[in-house]
């Protein structure tokens, strides 16, 4: 079995996002908090999160549990984990598990957990229906399933921005949208689910303005994040000029004083028969 993305690249991402994550609760939870809500988890659960990243929604989630329940992590790369462990011991969070696993076949009985969530990892394996089917596999009967995948890339300027200012900087032209977007489309995320075998599928829309208080952080942590090959090497100076032409990209998004940027993802629901 093949990957979008390799292990090997996974584990070099990993390095710039372990630098770059938050050290306690997510300073932009909104994605988060909707998938908990949609999701309905409540204490006393147990919630398996796979392609956990740097820890969203686990944390917020583990923070919503109110010390009764558990969550579990799950990602390919184990330095994943870590940042993720980091932050769950800054927050005395003794509710979360680890587990290093590929989503495609996880290292858990069938029927274990009462939820599954995944935030922005569906999108990356290859057989995307048997990822699907592997966390049905690991609910419990009546269990449900929230797997959430980015909207068009066009209507996410978190990642266009950035993208079409550095490739005008270095006078390049803008690549093609990223796998992030594959299942942008409507109605394709609920397909995988009813594929997959899941019951009372559905899809929704997930919208909001992640206000940024600190832009200059905002845009130094995407450099580190998507562009580290691109900026290495580069003096301050150019790294300096590089992000007064961010700041400038980002200026028709500001409102109230603040930078505010639109995020637009979609969430899949669906249930395993009791």
């Amino acid at each position: 079995m093949t990957d979008s993305r390799s292990r090997n690249e996974w584990q070099e991402r990993s390095k710039v996002w372990a630098a770059t994550a938050p050290q306690g609760k997510s300073p932009d939870d909104s994605f988060n908090q909707m998938i908990i809500a949609e999701a309905a988890i409540k204490p006393g659960e147990d919630v398996l999160d796979i392609a956990t990243g740097g820890g969203n929604p686990a944390i917020s989630t583990a923070l919503s549990l109110n010390g009764h329940g558990s969550v579990t992590c799950t990602d390919l790369t184990p330095r994943m984990l870590e940042t993720t462990r980091g932050r769950a011991e800054t927050l005395s969070l003794a509710i979360v598990r680890y587990a290093a696993a590929d989503m495609r076949s996880l290292p858990f009985p069938d029927g274990t957990f009462d939820c599954v969530t995944c935030r922005f990892g569906i999108m990356f394996p290859d057989d995307k229906i048997a990822a699907a089917s592997e966390a049905r596999r690991v609910l419990k009967p009546g269990g449900r399933a929230a797997f959430v995948v980015w909207g068009p890339y066009d209507e996410n300027p978190a990642f266009y921005v950035p993208r079409r200012a550095v490739a005008s900087y270095f006078g390049d032209q803008e690549e093609p949208a990223p796998a992030r977007h594959s299942l942008s489309a409507p109605g394709t995320l609920k397909t995988i689910l009813d594929s997959a075998g899941y019951a009372r599928t559905e899809e929704r829309e997930l919208r909001y303005k992640n206000r940024v208080d600190d832009l200059d952080s905002y845009v130094s942590n995407g450099l580190k994040r998507s562009f580290a090959k691109k900026i290495a090497g580069m003096t301050e100076a150019e790294i300096n000029t590089l992000k007064q032409a961010l700041f400038a990209a980002w200026e028709p998004f500001r409102e109230d004083g603040d930078v505010q940027v639109p995020n637009f993802a979609r969430l899949g629901l669906g249930w395993k028969k009791s």
